[in-house]
């Protein structure tokens, strides 16, 4: 039996990672039955991504768990119940190795206290580091970019009717409430389970964790000594969508995939606001972020009152020339955004900055996109698109052979050995 836990996620976050791990543990051990821990609502997003993507597991079993606020003693508390009790269950049919889809610094530091009881000392344990790992960095620098204008307070409440006022009223209260106790909770567990001191505290060789790209190894070395951490690189297991044709549009359409960066996609609105662009295009937001994008034109957001489901997104992906990337030079140094295997999966080429993960994929010898330095020429680059599609079909032909042969390179077959590696010890 593969024991696998999420101790994190709910309903649809992380849920195409996770369930490309499943499926490449499935993969790795074709024999084993496989127990996933996780909450109710994540559970039902694998399902769902699973049936989605086509993907069979044929033998896997589902237990739904509850857990608190990491951030909180109540809740680190909660935690070492529940690891206990996975643990017990664990052992008690022979098993005792977990593999964890994600953890937290607290997280880290509730399990290596278990570990230390004699009854759990002989367990193993395989976590995927995730956008936590980032802070390991000392010379992280902070954004310079502001965030997005927001519509002023009077021209909100006339768009909204008296009956709706107070629901909204009291919905936003809510949502500034709980940022302010999220944001001061989090600063606080930062301040005492910082990450490199957890993950280095009571380390043995019965840890190893998981890197989902290369560079994250490579930039990670001048922080922490990754060969002591046990630290395997599997590139983000993803289930790839079935080859979408190139699309048969008259004019280009880009798409935000995702999260997105409403700071700069505010910025790249503005500038390309003021030029004069006399040849028609669409931006399309597919997610739940469309601050930043409010005023302009030939923006569309088709859903802005809630979370898209996978088969959505899809739909509205399908006739899409190229995604927009945003992020910055210093985001995901020690992360894999998921937004550059989406691209991956639709088959869509990207518009990116300089960014360490982005160029990572998009290669010199192996383009699979267009990079720019600055807002500037990004915004160039979009003009030069609507300007002349044509010729970016044509460009687009070679982009999506080299997307193929990165499919290829990076399926979840081909990383099945190496998830295995990642959860083997030598007796």
């Amino acid at each position: 039996m593969i024991v696998v836990c999420e101790p994190q996620c709910k309903a649809f976050s992380h849920e195409k990672v996770n369930s490309g791990f499943l499926y490449g543990l499935h993969l790795a051990y074709p024999q084993e039955k496989i127990r996933l821990y996780a909450d109710i609502s994540h559970i039902e997003a694998i399902k769902q991504v699973l049936i989605n993507d086509n993907v069979s597991i044929d033998d896997i079993e589902y237990v739904a768990i509850a857990f608190g606020n990491p951030h909180s003693l109540v809740g680190m508390l909660g935690y070492y119940f529940l690891f206990k009790r996975i643990f017990t269950d664990a052992l008690s049919v022979g098993i005792n190795k977990v593999f964890f889809l994600s953890f937290s610094s607290r997280i880290l530091c509730v399990i290596k206290t278990i570990k230390r009881q004699k009854k759990f000392s002989t367990m193993k344990l395989t976590s995927v580091l995730h956008g936590e790992f980032e802070s390991i960095a000392e010379d992280t620098v902070p954004s310079s970019l502001p965030l997005p204008p927001i519509a002023p307070l009077g021209a909100r409440i006339r768009k909204s009717s008296l009956i709706e006022l107070p629901r909204k009223a009291i919905r936003r209260l809510k949502l500034l409430a709980n940022a302010y106790v999220k944001g001061k909770s989090e600063a606080l567990s930062s301040h005492l389970f910082p990450v490199k001191k957890i993950l280095l505290w009571r380390h043995s060789a019965d840890f190893k964790f998981i890197a989902l790209a290369p560079h994250v190894v490579a930039n990670a070395k001048k922080y922490i000594d990754v060969v002591y951490l046990n630290v395997h690189t599997i590139v983000l297991p993803t289930v790839f969508a079935a080859p979408l044709p190139l699309p048969e549009n008259t004019y280009p359409k880009f798409a935000i995939f995702g999260y997105g960066n409403s700071s700069m996609l505010y910025q790249v609105l503005f500038l390309l606001s003021q030029k004069k662009i006399e040849k028609p295009y669409e931006i399309r937001i597919i997610g739940v972020d469309g601050r930043g994008s409010e005023g302009f034109q030939n923006v569309n957001m088709p859903v802005r009152d809630r979370g898209l489901s996978r088969t959505e997104m899809e739909k509205y992906a399908e006739d899409i020339d190229a995604f927009l990337i945003l992020y910055e030079k210093d985001k995901y140094r020690l992360s894999c955004s998921g937004s550059i295997l989406e691209s991956l999966s639709y088959m869509k080429p990207i518009l990116h900055f300089d960014n360490v993960c982005m160029n990572a994929f998009n290669k010199g010898d192996l383009p699979i996109g267009i990079r720019s330095d600055t807002v500037d020429g990004y915004v160039d680059v979009m003009i030069d698109i609507i300007e002349n599609y044509p010729e970016f079909r044509r460009k687009s032909e070679k982009f999506r052979d080299n997307i193929m042969r990165l499919r290829d390179e990076f399926s979840i077959k081909n990383s099945a050995m190496a998830i295995r590696k990642s959860f083997t010890w030598s007796s």
